[in-house]
């Protein structure tokens, strides 16, 4: 019984009758008569005590929301049978955090037919969100007795991660299809960017003569433009949890999270085919599409995500390589905490894919957690010498880097890459 008084009440009147009888004293005895009168009275009102007849409804204002968003919940609770003088109701919240706003309890008499209203604010962060079960505590008219009961009442919240608006991105894809998009083909056709010249030949667009050199060469020309196709992406999203930094509230995890939601989101806006691989404790992998559809899909797969630790994909290197599609585009994001994970983009590389490597590192997140001394100093330099060596071994080999704090936005990361690479200097 949830109850500890009538256990502890019939085993202290069974105890005084024992001990009565051994000493046969009359008057022992007669104490024990109350005792067992009052365990008696728990147990016959415990036995006509009654589940509530409650009839329950949890209606969240939205299912999906971003990250750190409010959602208002409210909870209806309908009295369907007899009257109670008590009753407390206690709504489950999601990993018991507490509502940022109203109250998810209530204690007071409930009526026949009366209807009690509870209304709270939560703010889920990232992942599916399960309120499964409300608990109800009922207490008899003389107060001596309650009873605790669970009421089914599902409902769930998604929080997708926070989406960024991101710049054009500079895709190299070795093969692409032949369907429009948006990464330079390489190749003649129809496009807005310039590509070259050729010789006028009966039957071109008059509009596309280049009238410049017509009049330095006294012959037709026409100008041509790239072709933008349709390209496979894919995003590998690293979640070892070797592979991160949680300092506190803060962390790498759930930054490159958002990235990977931002990179998929612009990407298929931008009318590619977009594939997406978790990597860690299983390999969950979804086939490279596009569409809206195909979008929900990954930011699903996204919101299940969490650090982990596997033996069997301890290893970067024992990543399922013969999955992704030849000649598509791969950005990996990750730390590579091992040292021997740079040599996995470069086999990618390789093997004929254009790799990008999105590289994750937090030297500010760890240095806003210890004290600044000269050790934690010379620990970052050493840090920070190793990621360069790092990444000039990587692009030696052909795999573009971009080295990314996931204290600052991903969209400015890739803003000051797009300058740099502007003015000349290949520093992504």
């Amino acid at each position: 019984m949830s109850d500890p008084r009538y256990p502890i009440a019939a085993c202290l009147s069974v105890g005084i009758v024992v001990a009565a009888l051994v000493l046969r004293r009359a008057g022992l005895f007669m104490a024990a008569i109350p005792i067992l009168a009052y365990a008696g009275a728990l147990l016959t009102i415990r036995l006509r005590l009654r589940r509530p007849e409650l009839d329950i409804t949890r209606t969240p204002s939205t299912h999906r929301v971003c990250s750190g968003d409010d959602v208002q919940v409210q909870l209806t609770i309908t009295n369907c049978g007899i009257p109670w003088p008590l009753i407390g109701v206690l709504d489950k919240t999601p990993d018991d955090e507490p509502p940022c706003d109203g109250s998810a309890a209530y204690l007071g008499p409930i009526a026949r037919n009366e209807d009690v209203r509870l209304s709270y604010t939560l703010r889920p962060r990232r992942g599916l969100h399960l309120q499964d079960q409300v608990t109800v505590v009922s207490w008899a008219w003389s107060g001596l007795v309650f009873q605790e009961h669970d009421f089914v009442c599902s409902t769930y919240v998604s929080a997708i991660p926070e989406i960024e608006k991101l710049p054009p991105l500079s895709l190299t894809p070795r093969r692409t299809h032949a369907f429009a998009g948006s990464i330079m083909a390489r190749a003649a056709g129809p496009g807005v960017d310039f590509f070259g010249c050729r010789g006028y030949v009966p039957g071109d667009d008059i509009r596309r003569i280049n009238w410049r050199a017509l009049a330095r060469t006294d012959r037709l020309v026409v100008n041509e433009y790239e072709q933008e196709r349709m390209a496979d992406v894919i995003i590998v999203l690293d979640v070892r949890a070797q592979a991160h930094v949680e300092v506190g509230a803060r962390g790498t995890f759930e930054a490159a999270c958002r990235a990977a939601a931002s990179l998929a989101n612009h990407l298929i806006r931008s009318g590619n085919r977009v594939g997406f691989l978790l990597y860690g404790q299983t390999v969950d992998w979804i086939q490279p599409a596009g569409g809206r559809f195909h979008l929900e899909r990954i930011l699903a797969s996204i919101i299940r995500a969490k650090p982990v630790r596997s033996f069997a994909f301890e290893d970067l290197a024992n990543i399922p390589m013969s999955i992704f599609p030849s000649g598509s585009q791969l950005i990996l994001l990750s730390s590579l905490p091992r040292d021997d994970d740079y040599r996995v983009p470069i086999q990618l590389a390789a093997r004929g894919y254009s790799v990008l490597v999105l590289h994750v590192h937090s030297e500010k997140l760890q240095a806003s957690a210890e004290p600044a001394d000269d050790a934690l100093e010379l620990a970052l330099r050493i840090r920070e010498l190793r990621r360069s060596a790092v990444v000039r071994q990587m692009r030696s080999k052909g795999v573009r880097v971009l080295a990314w704090d996931t204290e600052e936005p991903l969209a400015a990361a890739l803003h000051r890459a797009r300058h740099e690479r502007d003015g000349g200097r290949r520093h992504e």
